[in-house]
């Protein structure tokens, strides 16, 4: 059992972050827009201010879930002989650290769609709309460079953890197929990341479109660890 409920709930956190990330609006399937032009980005949470508080706490729900789910796997690390239990560990630690950040950046966008809502009431003191608006949008620009940091620690976390878990394995499958995908994706993800912060011409949106790409499809490797783990598989156990 030691393993079959974080498995669970890794599963759970993978697949709801997956859904709440294509119905926030302006960032998938409602109202899409690019999220390096802030003042869109910033209007299409105000259009649908529910539903983007809603998707918002589910988000910061779906985080939490990951971090417990994963944090299930420390004990085998920390009993893993050699350099791969140590890389494991690591790699543990980041991610719990990388989604915490983004905890603090889902904070951060309740405040912005919270302002968003405010600037449609009447004026509230010497407060505008204009001025609410306004908050709204240095909020959201500070929280977007806040959420960069999940794309500098993303691969290095994923590049320790798919190493890790791949040396629990002896034989190729499923498993082990899903841990070196994950430490591939990794590199790439650092590629894209050092190359958008040294050529400036290659565009942070670029830079935002590719690594999406690339941690959806290491989202489904998550997945398939959890379910690994969900059936207590003895790779995963301590």
């Amino acid at each position: 059992m030691a393993t079959k409920y974080p498995g669970l709930a890794l599963m759970a956190g993978m697949v709801l972050i997956m859904l709440t990330s294509m119905l926030l609006p302006g960032n998938g399937l409602i109202d899409s827009v690019d999220q390096t032009d802030f003042v869109a980005a910033r209007d299409a949470l105000g259009d649908s201010p529910i539903l983007a508080q809603w998707m918002t706490f589910m988000t910061i729900i779906s985080l939490l879930l990951m971090s417990y789910g994963l944090l299930g796997l420390y004990p085998a690390a920390s009993q893993q002989a050699g350099f791969g239990g140590r890389m494991l560990q690591f790699g543990i630690i980041i991610s719990v650290i990388e989604w915490s950040i983004l905890i603090i950046v889902g904070g951060m966008r309740h405040f912005v769609i919270h302002m968003m809502q405010r600037s449609e009431l009447p004026a509230d003191g010497s407060l505008t709309s204009a001025d609410f608006e306004q908050v709204a949008l240095g909020i959201h620009t500070t929280m977007t460079s806040v959420g960069l940091t999940l794309y500098a620690l993303f691969p290095l976390a994923s590049i320790l953890l798919g190493i890790g878990l791949s040396k629990r394995f002896d034989s190729m499958g499923i498993y082990k197929s899903s841990s070196l995908i994950l430490a591939i994706g990794g590199v790439l993800g650092l590629i894209i990341f050092l190359t958008a912060m040294n050529a400036p011409d290659f565009g942070l949106s670029t830079m935002l479109n590719i690594n999406n790409t690339v941690l959806s499809i290491m989202s489904i490797t998550l997945i398939i660890i959890g379910y690994g783990m969900y059936r207590e598989r003895e790779e995963f156990a301590p």
